[in-house]
């Protein structure tokens, strides 16, 4: 007996139902659709009833679905007719999903054939498994990943599971049941035992940890996560870890490429800073130790460099920081520049102090002889003692550089800071400050020394020299302030800055400096191969509408052992300018004969050394031959330094043009030149 569709019970079944509940007749007919079907296809009751099953099926399963139907009908057979098998269904929107089908037949008194279809989503079924099997295709994945280690441990270490990335590297294809103890290599089996030893009191927290693994053929540095985890057998030990050995070696480089010398591979003076200090506080030094601070430099190692080249250089370098480690007993030893070199030695005794430190000079005298040759002679050493709770790091090592400073200005082979030679290095220091602000203010002054022609004693011009004054520090003489603009590097500045005060009194004093009287401005050799310096000049001239015949440069004979073609040329704009060229302190360096012709020279000028010994006859002979050399490559001659009549007399004699010095007059201010020329026209009867 049927249900009635119209009885309580059957709607109550009918839309209370999670799944969906369809009924079609013997032709696919739809003749019902449960509120869970309307929800499950989209569709609203009255937009299918009456229409063909296929309407909730792909294009595929509909066009078969009406003679699959017939054929059962026919013959009574069929797969899904009292079954349940999992089907693809269609939304009204299209969408296709995953359906669990199950189809029975019902007859009616009358016999008419319908057939109930109860409709289940195995959408988010479906989703789920995928999800798993994602979840599972990773697990599997990274179980077997030959980029991490994974292992289960009992408490006491035995190995209950592996990877295989684990077992080939570590266990060599062993059982599982060895010890992850004899998989960690001796450094790192200590923190190991910790970790298993703590993992009996419970670790709350993943724990992190690098230890060092090994197998027969290497090392491998391993970071591990290690954690407890309770199953049903118990507690363990879970670990995953990861090779970090290739990031272990390049954090390695990068700290010696940080910490270290790459020549010498000596520690960087910084990280010596850091190891001394540390020492102090690790090693509980006592407050009566003291330290010898030693400086020590290869004042001739570019010799080296130029004779040998940077390759074989660099390894003599390398060579003389493994001898010093060998065969010198210090604390610390850093390469702070080139060839200068900081050695941290401890003193024992006070009383012996000074014998530990000449002791320690002559094994490093011997040592740098040994390894780098007879150019040993030639190092300077500093020191400065260090005392415990007094000093820093940084300002025994500065005392030691003043003293190292000292040893090279007074051509000694060691020196011991003291006050004096603090006294000396801060008046090095307090020049530099005010001379970069003077420069910058144009402060150095110009004074001006006469020049006269030796056989009429008439005035013929000027040398423009620097001279400086500060409140300070007084006179600071010449050679000093060109020995601080070397050191800061600022040799173009002072020569721009004398160039243009020079010039500019020039154009204050129209009467006194002539084509007649010229103004001989000193150019240093290394800016006399610069362009700029020349252009700064005659632009200078040019702005103050100057004669340039007024004008002369003089430039030490330095600049004849770089000539080149820019030299050349900067000599021949001058000369294309009108302005005369004199070659100073002729004599004093690294004079060859054979550059005279190569640079467009107007005058030669003898240094004052040589005219001092005129009273010696090699003296004379040696002024005799510098006068003749000029006399052949067409030069006027000038001697500088002239103090006596003897002097003039003797360079007037021997064809020497023109003198200057302080027999005639220093450099005064051009303020007072009017009132020198007119005493000087006055002694030598001159109107």
């Amino acid at each position: 007996m049927g249900i009635n569709e119209e009885t309580p019970l059957y709607k109550a079944l009918f839309d209370a139902a999670a799944d969906g509940i369809i009924i079609i007749n013997s032709r696919g007919v739809i003749q019902s659709f449960s509120p869970a079907a309307e929800a499950l296809f989209g569709y609203r009751k009255d937009e299918v009833i009456g229409k063909n099953i296929s309407v909730l099926m792909p294009k595929k399963d509909a066009d078969q679905h009406d003679g699959y139907l017939s054929n059962y009908l026919l013959t009574g057979k069929g797969s899904v007719i009292g079954k349940g098998r999992e089907v693809t269904a269609m939304k009204k929107n299209g969408q296709l999903f995953h359906m669990h089908l199950s189809v029975g037949r019902a007859e009616t008194p009358g016999g008419e054939v319908s057939f109930v279809g109860i409709c289940h989503d195995l959408s988010q079924y479906k989703k789920v498994v995928q999800q798993l099997e994602r979840v599972d295709i990773r697990y599997r994945n990274l179980f077997d990943s030959e980029g991490l280690f994974i292992v289960r441990l009992q408490l006491d270490g035995a190995i209950i599971l592996s990877n295989r990335s684990f077992t080939q590297q570590f266990l060599e294809n062993r059982t599982s049941g060895d010890n992850f103890l004899d998989s960690v290599a001796e450094p790192s089996k200590n923190e190991a035992r910790l970790l298993l030893s703590l993992s009996h009191y419970g670790l709350s927290d993943e724990v992190k940890v690098s230890l060092m693994m090994e197998n027969t053929a290497c090392h491998t540095e391993v970071e591990w996560w290690f954690k407890l985890i309770k199953d049903d057998h118990g507690h363990h030990v879970q670990g995953v870890g990861i090779d970090v050995s290739e990031k272990v070696l390049a954090a390695n480089e990068a700290f010696f490429l940080k910490n270290f010398d790459p020549v010498t591979k000596l520690p960087q003076f910084n990280y010596v800073q850091h190891l001394f200090e540390q020492h102090q506080v690790d090693d509980e030094v006592s407050k009566d130790t003291r330290f010898c601070f030693m400086v020590f430099e290869l004042i001739d190692f570019d010799r080296i460099r130029m004779l040998n080249g940077e390759v074989l250089a660099d390894n003599t370098l390398e060579e003389l920081a493994r001898s010093l480690e060998d065969h010198i007993d210090y604390l610390y030893c850093c390469r702070i520049k080139a060839s200068r070199f900081l050695l941290i030695v401890e003193m024992s005794d006070l009383e012996t102090r000074r014998v530990q430190v000449e002791q320690k000079f002559a094994e490093l005298q011997a040592e740098l002889r040994r390894t780098v040759g007879d150019i040993s002679s030639e190092i300077r050493i500093g020191t400065a003692c260090y005392k415990v709770d007094r000093d820093t790091f940084g300002d025994v090592t500065e005392q030691a550089l003043m003293a190292l400073t000292f040893s090279h200005q007074h051509a000694v082979f060691s020196s011991s800071y003291n006050e004096s030679i603090h006294a000396a290095a801060m008046r090095k220091k307090g020049l530099q400050k005010v001379l970069i602000d003077a420069l910058k203010h144009n402060e150095i002054d110009v004074h001006f020394q006469p020049k006269v022609d030796l056989k009429t004693r008439r005035l013929v011009g000027y040398e423009a020299l620097m001279r400086w004054h500060t409140e300070e520090y007084e006179y600071i003489s010449p050679l000093e302030i060109i020995e601080t603009a070397q050191e800061l590097n600022l040799l173009f500045e002072l020569d721009k800055c004398v160039i243009h005060k020079a010039l500019s009194i020039v154009q204050d004093y129209p009467l006194l400096f002539t084509a007649q009287t010229p103004v001989a401005i000193n150019i240093s050799a290394r800016n006399f191969a610069f362009k700029c310096i020349i252009d700064e000049l005659i632009s200078g001239i040019h702005r103050r509408s100057l004669d340039p015949a007024s004008i002369e440069v003089e430039v030490t004979e330095d600049a004849l052992l770089t000539i080149g073609d820019q030299v050349k040329a900067n000599g021949k704009v001058l000369r294309n300018a009108g302005i005369n060229i004199c070659l100073d302190d002729f004599g004093t360096g690294y004079s060859a004969l054979s550059y005279l012709g190569k640079l467009s020279l107007d005058n030669l000028k003898i240094d004052r050394s040589f005219v001092n010994e005129f009273t010696h006859k090699s003296g004379r002979l040696m002024l005799e031959a510098i006068v003749s050399i000029a006399k052949s490559f067409h030069l006027t001659v000038t001697a500088e330094g002239i103090e006596t009549p003897a002097q003039q007399d003797f360079l007037a004699s021997i064809g020497c043009d023109y003198g200057q010095g302080f027999y005639y007059s220093k450099a005064i201010p051009a303020q007072n030149l009017s009132q020198w020329i007119e005493t000087y026209h006055q002694d030598i009867g001159y109107s």
